[in-house]
């Protein structure tokens, strides 16, 4: 059988948890990557890519739910799929989603702070300036 995978490593910027159908929950995950390269004036240069990440499965769900939030830093490993919806217009429309399901993999690589600590951390810096 073939099949479409990835893996992505990255820091999670926005994160959503919906209910779907039957009292289930999906958790779309906005996850952020990068990459560095160093330029010929010899500047490193730095650029990010935003990916939009289906979750879905009980467990998997209420890990994020549970353990997840702004700036934690995940390993999402899932299948590539096609998708479609009509839009506003009633034309079809089709891209490509990212899922994690059954046999995909959620990891907490390193915790995000809390919103309050961040924020507090902010002040703090502005203070020195």
């Amino acid at each position: 059988m073939d099949r479409a995978s990835f893996e992505l490593i990255g820091n999670v910027g926005k994160l959503e948890i919906k209910p779907i159908k039957d009292g289930k929950k999906l958790a779309i995950v906005s996850l952020a990557t990068s990459e560095r390269w160093k330029a010929e004036s010899g500047d490193w240069n730095e650029k990010t890519y935003w990916h939009r990440v289906a979750v879905f499965g009980e467990n998997k769900v209420a890990l994020i739910e549970k353990a997840v939030q702004m700036g934690t830093r995940l390993r999402l490993v899932g299948q590539i799929r096609p998708s479609s919806w009509e839009d506003e217009r009633g034309q079809k429309r089709y891209s490509i989603e990212f899922a994690v399901t059954g046999f995909g993999e959620v990891e907490i690589l390193a915790r995000g702070k809390p919103k309050a600590e961040a924020a507090a951390e902010e002040a703090h810096a502005g203070e020195e300036a």
